[in-house]
C-alpha cells in the first residue's frame, strides 16, 4: 500500500483479522540481499562468510483475493492467471485448495502498453467451503461516485512522495475518493495532501486483486478490484501522487458473476 508521507505509517496498518475474508492468494519467498563493495571484497574477506551464515528469507505477497461466498474467491485476473490450483490459499488459518479458476472471457491484458486492461476480473471456485470466514458481498448499486472507499493489502510499502519502497508483508488500509466511474472502472486519483482523505493512499505492487470497499448499513461491500495504475503521460512514475488508480467496477459485472457462480453449482 503507498500512502501519504505525512501520517504516521503505524495509522495504516491493521490486524488481519479485521478483514479476515480479504487475504493473499499468491507469495514468493525471497531472500534478502545484502551489498558489499569491493573495498569489503578486499579488507574483510573474512567476514563476508560470518555476517550472514544463513540467507534471511521473507515473504513477498503478490496478488489479493476475497472470500465472496463459502466456495467462491473475487480477485483479478491479471493475478489469477498467474496461479496454479496446486497451491492451497491460506483463509482463516486455514489452507484451502482451489478446484478451479474462472477468467473472464474478454478479459484483455495490456500491461506495457500504458493502456488498461479490460474485464479484469476473475473467480476462485475452492474444493470446499470456508466455516470459519464470513464473506463479504458485492456493491450492487452504481452510484459510487464521489464515495470514499478503503483499499485492503499486503503488497508493497511506499508513500507519495517516493512510491513503493519497501516489502515487510503487513496488512494495511488506505482510503480513496471515487472521481471517475466508467462501465469499466473505477478511478482514484493519488491526491497530495491538504487535498485528500485522512488515510489517501493507493495500491502498491502486491495489492492488485484486493478490494476497493464501501461502508453501506449493512457493513462493507466490495465495489473494486484492484488492478493498476496509469499516469496518463505524465511520467510521475509508480506509486507518486497525481497517479491514477484503476479498479474493475464490480457493479458492471454482476451478471458475470452471477452466470460463473450458479453454472457451477
Amino acid at each position: 500500500m503507498i500512502i501519504r508521507h505525512d501520517v504516521d505509517p503505524a495509522c495504516y496498518l491493521i490486524a488481519p483479522e479485521s478483514f479476515p475474508a480479504v487475504f493473499a492468494v499468491d507469495s514468493v519467498q525471497q531472500e534478502v540481499q545484502i551489498a558489499y563493495d569491493q573495498i569489503d571484497e578486499l579488507l574483510k574477506p573474512s567476514l563476508l562468510s560470518t555476517v550472514q551464515p544463513k540467507p534471511e528469507v521473507f515473504t513477498r505477497y503478490d496478488g489479493m483475493g476475497m472470500l465472496i461466498a463459502p466456495t467462491w474467491i473475487l480477485s483479478a485476473a491479471h493475478v489469477a492467471t498467474e496461479l496454479s490450483i496446486e497451491n492451497p490459499i491460506e483463509i482463516g488459518s486455514v489452507a484451502c485448495k482451489v478446484e478451479k479458476i474462472f477468467v473472464h472471457p474478454g478479459f484483455r491484458n495490456y500491461s506495457g502498453t500504458g493502456e488498461m486492461a479490460e474485464n479484469d476480473i476473475a473467480l476462485l471456485q475452492l474444493k470446499q467451503p470456508v466455516t470459519s470466514v464470513s464473506s463479504l458481498p458485492l456493491y450492487t448499486q452504481k452510484d459510487e461516485l464521489e464515495k470514499i472507499v478503503t483499499f485492503v493489502g499486503r503488497g508493497d510499502f511506499g508513500n507519495g512522495l517516493i512510491g513503493p519502497d519497501s516489502v515487510d508483508g503487513k496488512m494495511r488500509i488506505a482510503t480513496n475518493r471515487i472521481e471517475k466511474t466508467d462501465d469499466q472502472w473505477l478511478m482514484f486519483k493519488f491526491d497530495a495532501p491538504p487535498e485528500c482523505t485522512e488515510l489517501e493512499g493507493i495500491s502498491g505492487p502486491g495489492d492488485s486483486g484486493g478490494p476497493a470497499l464501501i461502508q453501506t448499513d449493512d457493513g462493507w461491500a466490495i465495489a473494486g478490484i484492484s488492478s493498476g495504475q496509469n499516469d496518463l503521460g505524465q511520467r510521475l512514475g509508480e506509486g507518486r501522487y497525481g497517479v491514477w488508480e484503476y479498479y474493475t467496477r464490480v457493479s458492471f459485472q454482476l451478471e458475470w458473476i452471477s452466470s460463473v457462480m450458479e453454472g457451477s453449482s
